[in-house]
Parts: C-alpha cells; sequence; structure tokens
C-alpha cells in the first residue's frame, strides 16, 4: 500500500490514555518545521488520522502512552508498532510511498514551531 495517493492515509491506532505527537520537516519552500500532538483520555481504543502537507518531504511521530500503538497503511491489513519517543521515531519520507523506517529526529523536533492540538493529526470519529 501506498501512503501519499489520493484516498490513502496513514491510520495510527492506540489503546488507552495518551498523546500522538506529530512532526512535519523539511518544508520544500519556507523551511519552518511544525511539530504537534493530539491527546486521547479514551481507556479503549483511539484511531487517528495523520494529516500530510505538500509542502513538506518529511513526517515523523510516535505514541507517548502506556498501551500499544501500531499504524497502518490505506486500507491494508498488516500493522505494526510505532515509536515511542523523537530519539526512535516512526519516520516516512515523500518518495518512500509504503516504507515507515525508524528515525532520531529529537534535535528537529526541539526547534520546530510547536502548533498542538492543531490539524496536524485528526482523531477518527467514534474513537
Amino acid at each position: 500500500m501506498s501512503v501519499f495517493l489520493s484516498g490513502h492515509a496513514l491510520v495510527v491506532t492506540t489503546r488507552g490514555v495518551g498523546k500522538l505527537h506529530l512532526l512535519s520537516y523539511q518544508h520544500n519552500a519556507s523551511g519552518v518545521n511544525i511539530v504537534g500532538s493530539v491527546s486521547t483520555s479514551n481507556t479503549g481504543v483511539t484511531r487517528f488520522l495523520i494529516s500530510f502537507s505538500h509542502h513538506y518531504e518529511r513526517y515523523a511521530f510516535y505514541w507517548e502512552g502506556a498501551g500499544e500503538a501500531v499504524y497502518s497503511i490505506a486500507t491494508g491489513l498488516e500493522r505494526k508498532p510505532i515509536g515511542r519517543s523523537w530519539a526512535r521515531a516512526s519516520a516516512i519520507f515523500w518518495g518512500d510511498l509504503n516504507t515507515v523506517s525508524t528515525a532520531d529526529v529529537g534535535a528537529i523536533a526541539a526547534t520546530a514551531t510547536d502548533r498542538a492540538n492543531a490539524t496536524t493529526i485528526f482523531r477518527i470519529p467514534d474513537s
């Protein structure tokens, strides 16, 4: 499955209370990196949709919570665990349409513009 195609997305499914963090970086015009997060107080399962912008070429995300967190690409059934810190974040790069890798983006995240609770991540309704 490919992420950066029309109608496809990267979905993160979590269990329990926590916060999903997203870093959008390597902007192809302004050079401004954006970091944000969305919290959930749901003790059950929550699903998040990662938001992408055509102005960024790289994205990294991680789950801050005690419960499990996995990602899936588009309508694919495969689920894989995601990172637990900026030092071992899950990352996807424009051009690598279906590869999520591990990256240390701590230095980039530390200097990024904070957009917590902005439209960087969406909680899927009823999750």
